[in-house]
């Protein structure tokens, strides 16, 4: 029948012959094999084949047309290749299915497009071998393979491909070594491998490639020295070789590359010194050469590369002086020399570099004082001098970094008094002066810093009192004030609401615990008012602290008894109360059940059942009085309390039995074989036994999505009808460290966070046969797969703003409230997840980093295209504003109806030259009267986080505040 109507149809159609037939016939068969029809609705027999969506046709003749081009990019097909005739489409020269779900192999016959010079199926989760017989398509110029799951060697049939301008196979399992018969790729341009398993050395036959422009093979395996043949290329703009195993110096030959615009050579076992010819490169402006075996000094010579913007020389074994003329490198953005043994002072040409961000000299030898004219450094983000000698004063210009966001100079000898003027510094987060000389009072001034979430002056002398102005610190999450000398606690550290951590040790403190401490309801990690002279009684406020891990009031003067109701503190790890002079009974709580008697030593007159303290008087009458009793009535007491436990056991027994217990948060397993079953909602082993039951042991039908190291899968949970999502990980091809670093960091990060916007983790599976994750299962699946299918409609504008405000409150939780920060790194409308009512949760964890806070926070490039913030691409230096710039993406996605392409790139946003009926996405109502000023805003929000200079990015927690200021009922 079908054939019958395509005749019919086709026949009506002048232009189009029996070939166009059959063509249209195997892309309709194709069609029906795949998960997603949507997408594809325009391909039907009442439309002409050349009108369908991504499909391009060539005349050949006055009654003849053929397909040339199928480009359906980012289209969320579902399905396999290997179901499309490719004999029947002969004419194919552009084939583009990049940023898709497609599964399976690349099938062999893919050869049969043997006119191809275009082949994109990047961002998919292809698997299996890359077939030999690609070597067939000898006509093609561009091959885009990256970001799958394929396996195996790369085929050396490859360098057959003369044609070939562009070869891009990043991010996938590949190994074996690097084909040498490459060479004969001639035209070659791009030549990308990187983030695979290749292993042995790099082909001194590369060096014959001398059309290249980039050569792109980081994140591997390779052995051996760089070939001194790379010196052939000189058109090359960008050589990445950084995270291998490469050893032997830099070769002197690197020097000859005099188009060098971007040099990565970062963590590698590289030695020697680093070359003075580096001076040619005069065209370079990034320079990595951090995490390697570098010694000697810094050549002074590098400070003639004029355009040099990144310089990151840090964690290796560099010494003598920082160059005096450093600061010739005026457009240097970053400057990275942390983690070496240079000496000498701080060169006052650092304070020309005016347009640095982050200047890294943590952990040297240097010495002398801070340079005043660092004020001149107004774009500073990040200052880390922490971890050397420096001495002197903090000059009170440094009140000048008024972007400064992060100041860590900690471990040093600075003395004298903290400057007033750091208070102007209004944008601060994070402050860092542990660990020196500093004396005075403590400046009220930082008060004013409203932003600040971390602030640590430990381990110097201040004395006085804390500044009442800490109170409106609504912001803090840490602060560190202990081993100086302070001398009362204000009440007002209790506004301080967002605290997680407060330590005061070992301070000359008196009088009582502020009652005002128990609304510090967030404090998480550590409560600490040991060693000094505090009085009275503990606070029954204290109680409220229920997130509380660990808890210090030793070496005080505390007197009475152990709240009881500290029993409600269930996350409670340790609590310190020795030398004190506490009284009376230890309560009988959970966490002194098995507590140490370190915890209780040096006390008053405690009493209780723990190892070291005499029982109570109300224990010792009890003894007494039992041996009292007759023989007949302790016998009839026995007698009962047997009764009473074996009634105890059978109920017990009958719980297990039905499986009606909810069993608490257990680890199962044999851990001498590795495996571990850790549960929060279910009875552990019985439901690993349930969920493979329930996947039929992972059979593809119940899979509802996939990612680049994992499948989704969804399972019914007998006997309530529970249903969870189950998130696999693929170890078809063996255990990658990159797989199981992902899955563990997902666990590590999830279980950490408790919020109504984070997908809900119940579960955790890992074993030499299965790794996997049980989630809480979003009934409308993720955003992406909403706003490509018919379902979008339902996705009105009111609730649309209420899927942007729950991202962005989940994603403030994770930079805000959260210590360290955690920066989710790849925000995308795949992982936002939807429930029945459209309640959004970010899920996928994986690739999820803390922000460590005295680390400048490298990191290896992670994401999705077309959502990482474009700084990443080049100082691989991660902050919460790379989350921003994701979220940006996201507003104008969800505005649109589908990825904003360039879009993104422009500049800014002008509201008189918009013209919102063309961007906005056209499948529901059009806005009106105040919808329309609200979509305005959002979009006007969206290119503030699209700002390509992450200092002018908003923080999400202001993008909340934005969001929250709209009424979400219009």
């Amino acid at each position: 029948m079908r054939s019958i109507l395509l005749f019919l149809t086709f026949h009506l159609l002048p232009l189009v012959q029996s070939s166009l037939t059959s063509q249209a016939q195997a892309l309709l068969h194709w069609k029906s094999t795949l998960q997603t029809q949507q997408p594809l609705s325009s391909w039907n027999l009442s439309a002409h084949p050349c009108n369908w969506t991504g499909i391009t046709c060539r005349d050949i003749n006055e009654r003849r047309q053929v397909i040339t081009k199928i480009s359906l990019s980012n289209k969320g097909l579902v399905g396999k290749l290997d179901a499309l005739n490719f004999s029947a489409l002969p004419s194919i020269r552009t084939f583009d299915l990049s940023d898709n779900e497609l599964s399976g192999v690349i099938p062999p016959s893919i050869c049969l497009f043997s006119k191809l010079t275009y082949l994109n199926l990047t961002f998919n989760v292809l698997s299996g071998l890359i077939p030999s017989s690609i070597g067939n398509l000898t006509n093609i110029k561009y091959l885009y393979l990256s970001v799958n799951n394929l396996s195996g060697p790369i085929p050396p049939e490859i360098g057959e491909l003369t044609y070939l301008r562009d070869l891009r196979l990043s991010k996938n399992f590949l190994s074996g070594e690097i084909p040498t018969n490459l060479e004969n790729l001639t035209n070659l341009v791009n030549l990308a491998l990187g983030s695979n398993m290749l292993s042995g050395p790099i082909p001194v036959e590369v060096g014959k490639l001398t059309h290249l422009t980039s050569l792109i093979l980081p994140q591997n395996f390779l052995i051996g020295e760089i070939p001194a043949t790379l010196e052939n290329l000189t058109n090359l703009d960008i050589l990445y070789l950084h995270d291998n195993k490469l050893s032997g110096p830099i070769p002197l030959e690197i020097g000859k590359l005099t188009h060098l615009i971007e040099l990565a050579l970062q963590r590698n076992p590289l030695g020697g010194e680093i070359p003075t010819n580096l001076e040619n490169l005069t065209s370079l402006e990034v320079m990595y050469l951090g995490g390697n075996n570098l010694s000697g000094p810094i050549p002074p010579e590098i400070c003639k590369l004029r355009h040099l913007i990144e310089l990151e020389l840090s964690e290796n074994f560099v010494n003598g002086e920082i160059p005096t003329n450093v600061g010739n490198l005026t457009n240097l953005d970053l400057l990275a020399l942390g983690h070496n043994n240079l000496f000498g002072l701080i060169p006052p040409g650092i304070g020309k570099l005016r347009n640095l961000q982050i200047l890294d000299l943590s952990e040297n030898f240097l010495i002398g004082e801070m340079p005043t004219n660092l004020e001149n450094l107004t774009q500073l983000l990040y200052m880390y001098l922490h971890d050397n000698n420096l001495s002197g004063s903090i000059p009170p210009e440094i009140g000048g970094l008024t972007n400064v966001t992060g100041l860590y100079i900690s471990k040093n000898f600075f003395s004298g008094e903290i400057p007033n003027t750091i208070g102007n510094l209004s944008n601060m987060i994070i402050v860092d002066i542990s660990s020196n000389y500093l004396s005075g009072v403590i400046p009220a001034q930082l008060g004013r810093l409203k932003r600040l979430i971390e602030l640590n002056l430990s381990h110097n002398n201040f004395a006085g009192d804390v500044p009442k102005e800490f109170g409106v610190l609504h912001s803090l999450i840490n602060l560190d004030i202990s081993s100086n000398k302070l001398t009362s606690v204000p009440q007002e550290l209790g506004n301080c609401i967002n605290l997680q951590l407060l330590n005061l040790r070992s301070n000359n403190l008196i009088g009582k615990i502020p009652s005002h401490f128990g609304n510090l309801a967030h404090l998480l990690d550590l409560l600490d008012l040991s060693s000094n002279f505090l009085t009275g009684e503990i606070p029954m406020t204290l109680t409220n602290l229920i997130m509380l891990q660990n808890f210090n009031l030793s070496h005080n003067n505390l007197t009475g008894q152990i709240p009881p109701s500290l029993g409600n503190m269930l996350s409670l790890l340790t609590m310190d109360l020795s030398y004190n002079q506490l009284e009376g009974p230890v309560p009988d709580i959970k966490i002194f059940h098995k507590a140490p008697e370190q915890w209780f030593i040096h006390n008053k007159n405690l009493c209780g059942t723990i190892q070291g303290l005499h029982l109570c008087d109300g224990f010792v009458k009890r003894k007494n009085d039992l041996t009292r009793l007759g023989m007949v009535k302790l016998i009839a007491t026995l007698t009962c309390c047997a009764a009473l436990l074996t009634s105890f056991l059978l109920g017990l027994l009958y719980l297990v039995y039905t499986k009606k217990g909810k069993a608490k948060p257990e680890q199962i397993g044999n851990p001498s074989r590795g495996e571990t079953f850790s549960v929060w909602n279910f009875d552990g082993r019985d439901a690993y036994k349930e969920i493979i039951r329930a996947t039929e042991n992972f059979d593809e039908k119940y899979c509802i999505g996939s990612g680049g190291h994992s499948r989704v899968y969804r399972a019914i949970l007998a006997p309530d009808n529970l249903t969870v999502a189950v998130k696999k990980i693929q170890l078809a091809y063996g255990e990658t460290s990159l797989d199981l670093e992902a899955f563990h960091r997902e666990i590590s990060t999830i279980t950490q966070i408790r919020h109504r916007n984070i997908a809900k983790l119940f579960g955790y599976c890992s074993s030499p046969q299965n790794k996997f994750l049980v989630y809480k299962y979003y009934e409308k699946r993720d955003l992406h797969n909403i706003l490509n299918c018919e379902e979008a409609i339902d996705l009105d504008w009111a609730k649309r703003k209420v899927i942007l405000r729950d991202v962005a409150c989940a994603l403030s939780h994770l930079h805000h409230d959260c210590y360290p920060p955690i920066v989710h790194r790849d925000v995308t409308s795949r992982n936002i997840l939807l429930d029945s009512e459209f309640i959004a949760c970010i899920s996928d964890f994986g690739t999820a980093k803390f922000l460590k806070p005295e680390s400048s926070n490298w990191s290896m490039l992670a994401g999705t295209c077309g959502y990482i913030a474009p700084e990443l691409a080049y100082t691989m230096r991660m902050t919460e504003k790379c989350d921003v710039y994701s979220f940006g993406v996201i507003m104008l996605e969800l505005l649109m109806g589908k990825h904003p392409g360039d879009m993104i790139n422009l500049s800014s946003f002008n509201e008189e030259e918009i013209i919102l009926q063309d961007i906005l996405d056209q499948r529901i109502e059009p806005p009106t009267g105040q919808v329309i000023n609200e979509i305005l805003k959002m979009i006007q929000i969206a290119y503030e986080c699209l700002n390509n200079n992450p200092s002018l990015r908003p923080t999400m927690q202001e993008v909340v505040n934005s969001i929250s200021e709209w009424p979400t009922d219009s």
